[in-house]
């Protein structure tokens, strides 16, 4: 079920208004009940698999706390890496590793779309693997205790909000509420309302309006001047921030209806300074799991190497999280660019920091963050394109002449350009503090309700209804 569809919306409210009838005590129940429904609603028999992998880890769990000597613990902990990794790869992976292999050693009459290897990924599989080694992981190292209660663990893995697309949830955020009783707030259900209501407007009227014309251009764009082309790649960007953002936001605002709070995955990425400060600001619940469990143990181990430990380990990292999101060599090209740009970060922030304190603050900063947004723009081809020579053909299509620009102005004016300029501005604001409103303005309840229906009747207007899913359950 996508989000913003009409069954999604049944499913929520008939979910949400039962939640409430029942007594406390089976609460946890229904929504476990109604998040594997949600799950089976892709696919019953992923959800076979994401209950057997949620019994492996429970029961590992559960023996790595137990166990004494470090030999067994460690025996314990590569059982669990081995099958929650290998799950992953055999249906994420194992067609790119053997299309990759013949390409190397030439073997012909070979497709990666051949026989058996033409898997259908189940939905949310990257996520809720990475969650499940999160908290293996947590329990080897001795900083989480393991959950002896099953319902409370499966509840933990399969909360729908969260399952298809994140955030990746940790252990001590997310269990420690699923243990406790939720009560009716309505300050839950209107703070909720609002995330959602704000999602769908970023999915909707932004980044589904953007994706008409992004679409349309990368399509055909070898038939499109460098003008088009330059537009085309620099809306994607703020397509794939509105969509995937937007998706969180309905996740958490969703979780909120409940009584459960997730962890924030955006951070105004808009207004990143520089490369660094944009992996503190995007994607966060996988940037910090990779900080945590990758970069971290491999820096710490590499502490010997000094600088280039660090590098190393920035590398290793990154190009995980490239793999993270597909099968394909432009995700490892992704990571490479991430991880050089980031060493790059490290390498120059002294001299960064003299230049920023003779130039104007504000001039700085807003160049900053430009550079930043083309660097991550020109990062993302690699994301709308499916092979390295199709990323290098549209780059090779923007040197082409300007010509004019190929695009419906009534609707781009109108749709994208409000829309978007909301959420740019909505970014900066925060940042910057501008454009504030006096607080007894802000805070007052008829403006803020007059603000969210005007939201929605624009919502309303211009809205995609009939566009695709979110980005990001490709991943």
């Amino acid at each position: 079920m996508i989000f913003t569809s009409v069954n999604f919306f049944l499913f929520l409210v008939s979910v949400l208004v039962t939640y409430y009838l029942v007594p406390v005590k089976y609460r946890k129940l229904l929504l476990l009940a109604a998040s594997a429904f949600f799950y089976a609603t892709a696919g019953y028999e992923y959800l076979l698999l994401v209950i057997a992998l949620i019994i492996f880890n429970y029961y590992l769990g559960l023996r790595l706390e137990k166990t004494n000597t470090q030999a067994q613990k460690k025996s314990f902990l590569y059982a669990g890496l081995i099958i929650n990794i290998g799950v992953l790869v055999f249906y994420k992976y194992l067609g790119f590793i053997f299309y990759s292999i013949t390409e190397v050693f030439g073997i012909e009459n070979y497709s990666a779309d051949s026989g058996i290897l033409k898997l259908i990924i189940p939905l949310g599989l990257s996520y809720y693997t990475f969650q499940n080694l999160g908290y293996i992981l947590d329990i080897y190292r001795g900083s989480e205790k393991a959950e002896r209660n099953l319902m409370d663990f499966s509840l933990f893995v399969l909360f729908f909000p969260k399952l298809n697309v994140g955030p990746i949830e940790r252990t001590k955020t997310l269990l420690p509420q699923i243990k406790t009783d939720r009560v009716f707030s309505a300050e839950n259900l209107i703070e909720g309302g609002k995330r959602i209501l704000w999602g769908f407007f970023k999915k909707m009227v932004i980044a589904d309006r953007i994706a008409i014309f992004v679409d349309a251009v990368y399509v055909n764009h070898e038939f499109h001047g460098g003008s088009t082309m330059i537009l085309a790649i620099l809306l994607y960007t703020l397509q794939v921030y509105a969509d995937f953002s937007g998706y969180t936001d309905i996740a958490i605002g969703t979780a909120r209806l409940f009584g459960y709070r997730l962890m924030e995955n955006f951070n105004f990425p808009l207004v990143s300074k520089n490369i660094s400060d944009f992996w503190r600001r995007w994607h966060i619940s996988l940037s910090t799991w990779v900080n945590d469990y990758l970069f971290n143990p491999i820096s710490l181990k590499r502490r010997n190497w000094g600088n280039l430990g660090v590098y190393y380990a920035l590398f290793i990292s990154f190009i995980v999280v490239g793999i993270w999101h597909g099968a394909t060599w432009n995700y490892v090209l992704f990571g490479v660019f991430q991880s050089l740009a980031l060493i790059y970060d490290m390498v120059t922030r002294k001299l960064r920091k003299k230049v920023s304190k003779k130039a104007p603050s504000l001039l700085y900063s807003l160049f900053s963050i430009a550079l930043t947004y083309i660097f991550i723009s020109f990062c993302l081809i690699l994301f709308k394109t499916p092979t390295p020579e199709q990323a290098l053909s549209v780059l090779q299509s923007i040197a082409s002449p300007p010509g004019e620009l190929s695009i419906d102005r009534a609707s781009m004016i109108l749709f994208v350009t409000i829309g978007g300029l909301v959420l740019v501005i909505s970014d900066f604001r925060t940042e910057f503090k501008f454009l504030q409103l006096p607080q007894h303005i802000d805070n007052n309840w008829m403006f803020q309700q007059v603000s969210y229906a005007v939201m929605l009747i624009y919502l309303l207007v211009a809205g995609v209804f009939d566009g695709g899913q979110f980005i990001y359950f490709q991943f």
